[in-house]
C-alpha cells in the first residue's frame, strides 16, 4: 500500500496521510532560469495599482495602513541615495504591501522574485512584472549572479531595491528568524563599486499585521481548527481552548511525520520533537549530498543541500532512479524548512489572536498542499522604518568582517521595530472583554 495514501490508527485517532504531501517549487532542472532585468515604469505601476489594492484587500485582508518614522525613508529618497529596503517577511501580502510604501514616499521599488513566479498567465508575467519593478533571480544557482543583479539595480537603475533578508515567509509576525547575509553583501559590494559617487543605505522596515476585529477573527479561527480536526477525524472539542486544540492537532500531525521518516513516534514536548525530527532529517541529507554536517545557521545549511541536489539534477548524468531519489530528497528538504518555520514556543510565549492565526494559516497551508489560506479577518498593516545603516561606515572593513556585522545590526533594528509596534490582542483581553 502507498504510505502516502493510507490511513493510520494512532491511539484513538484515525489520521489521513494523503493530506501531508509537500508543495515545493519545481527544481532548476524542471524549470530553467531566464534572466530579465527590471524596467520600472510609472505608467504600468499606475495601471496595476487598482488591481494591487483590490488583491491585497480581497485575498490578504489588509484594510488599513499605518506608517511610523516614514520621514527617515522620505529623506533618503529625496536625497538621491541608493537604498536597499530590508523588511521582515511575515506574510504573503508583503510583496504587494511594499508597493503601498513606495507610493507613500513617491518612488518606485524594484523587487527580487524567484523565477518560478514568472511562469503561467500565458507569458503575460514576463511582460508585466519587469515593468512594475519585479525581476527574476535564480535562487538555486550561484550567489554571485544574485549579487550582480542587485548591484546592477542599485548602480545602473538607481531605484530602491527590496530584499527580504529572512529569505522565506515564516508567518512569525512578532519574531524575526535568523537573517541571511545576502542583503548586507549586496549593499556592501554596491557601495564599494560606487565609491564616493553615492551613498548606499540599508533601510530596515518592520512589517506587522494586526486584526481590526480580534473577537471576530478568534471565532473564525475556532471554526478553521474544527475543520482541521474533522478532516483528520479528530473528535472536535469546541469547549477546549484554542491553544489546547492546536497543540493536540500539531502533536498528531507531527506523529505522522515521525512515523513516516523515522519509523517511530518520538517522546517529549512538541517543540523538542520538532527540533529533533528537523535536525535528524537535515543531517541525513547533508551526509548524503555534502558528506559533512553543517555548522552554519539552519537556513544556510538548507540552501547548501538544496543547491547541491539541484546541481546534480541539472548535470544530466543521473539515472532515472537517482533523479527520482533526488527529487524525493528535495521534498524532505522542504519538510525541514516547514518544521523550521514552527518555533515551538511562539504561541505559548504570548498567546495573541494574531500568533494563533499565523499558526493556523501555516498548518492549513502545509496540510493543504501549499494552497493559499486567507487570514481570519481584516487587518491593519503597520510599517515602521528603522534607523538606516550607512554602508560608508563599513566599506573600509574586510568583507568577511563587515557582512556579518551589518547583518547583526540589521537584525537588531528589525526586531526592535517589531517590538516597538507592539503585540497583538492577547487571549486574556478577549476573555476580559467578553
Amino acid at each position: 500500500m502507498d504510505p502516502l495514501s493510507a490511513n493510520l490508527k494512532l491511539g484513538s485517532w484515525n489520521l489521513k496521510l494523503e493530506a501531508l504531501s509537500v508543495n515545493r517549487f519545481p527544481s532548476g532542472d524542471e524549470l530553467p532560469y531566464k534572466s530579465l532585468p527590471p524596467c520600472p515604469s510609472r505608467f504600468w505601476n499606475w495601471v496595476m495599482s487598482g488591481y494591487r489594492r483590490m488583491l491585497i484587500r480581497r485575498d490578504h485582508g489588509v484594510a488599513e495602513y499605518e506608517f511610523q518614522e516614514i520621514e527617515r525613508l522620505k529623506k533618503l529618497v529625496d536625497g538621491g541615495a541608493r537604498l536597499l529596503i530590508a523588511p521582515n517577511h511575515a506574510d504573503h501580502a508583503d510583496g504587494l504591501a511594499l508597493y503601498r510604501l513606495a507610493e507613500e514616499v513617491g518612488t518606485l521599488f524594484c523587487h527580487m522574485a524567484t523565477h518560478h513566479l514568472f511562469e503561467g498567465s500565458f507569458g503575460l508575467r514576463y511582460f508585466i512584472f519587469p515593468r512594475v519593478g519585479v525581476f527574476p533571480i535564480d535562487r538555486e544557482g550561484s550567489a554571485l549572479g544574485t549579487l550582480r543583479a542587485a548591484r546592477d539595480v542599485l548602480m545602473r537603475i538607481g531605484n530602491p531595491l527590496v530584499v527580504y533578508p529572512e529569505g522565506e515567509v515564516y508567518h512569525t509576525n512578532d519574531r524575526l528568524t535568523p537573517l541571511r547575509e545576502g542583503a548586507a553583501a549586496m549593499a556592501l559590494t554596491s557601495q564599494k563599486a560606487l565609491g564616493g559617487e553615492a551613498p548606499v543605505y540599508i533601510v530596515p522596515v518592520a512589517l506587522k499585521y494586526l486584526f481590526l476585529r480580534p473577537e471576530e477573527a478568534a471565532r473564525r479561527l475556532a471554526q478553521q481548527v474544527t475543520g482541521m480536526e474533522e478532516r483528520f477525524t479528530f473528535a472536535p472539542r469546541p469547549g477546549q481552548s484554542l491553544l489546547r486544540r492546536i497543540h493536540r492537532l500539531a502533536s498528531g500531525i507531527l506523529s505522522l511525520k515521525e512515523l513516516e521518516h523515522l519509523g517511530m513516534r518520538l517522546s517529549g514536548t512538541v517543540p523538542g520533537r520538532i527540533v529533533l525530527l528537523r535536525d535528524t532529517l537535515l543531517e541525513r541529507l547533508e551526509s548524503r549530498h555534502l558528506e559533512r554536517l553543517g555548522s552554519e545557521p539552519l537556513p544556510e545549511r538548507i540552501t547548501a543541500v538544496h543547491r547541491r541536489i539541484v546541481e546534480r539534477l541539472r548535470g544530466g548524468e543521473m539515472s532515472e532512479d537517482a533523479q527520482a531519489a533526488g527529487r524525493r530528497d528535495l521534498d524532505i528538504l522542504f519538510l525541514v524548512l516547514q518544521l523550521f518555520s514552527y518555533p515551538g514556543d511562539y504561541v505559548q510565549e504570548y498567546p495573541t489572536v494574531e500568533r494563533i492565526g499565523e499558526t493556523v494559516v501555516k498548518l492549513e497551508q502545509d496540510l493543504g498542499g501549499g494552497r493559499y489560506i486567507k487570514p481570519a479577518g481584516e487587518r491593519r498593516l503597520t510599517f515602521r522604518i528603522g534607523e538606516p545603516i550607512d554602508m560608508r561606515d563599513h566599506v573600509e572593513s574586510k568583507f568577511r568582517d563587515a557582512v556579518p556585522r551589518v547583518t547583526r545590526i540589521l537584525a537588531e533594528r528589525l526586531q526592535g521595530g517589531l517590538d516597538d509596534i507592539g503585540p497583538g490582542t492577547h487571549l486574556q483581553e478577549l476573555k476580559a472583554n467578553h
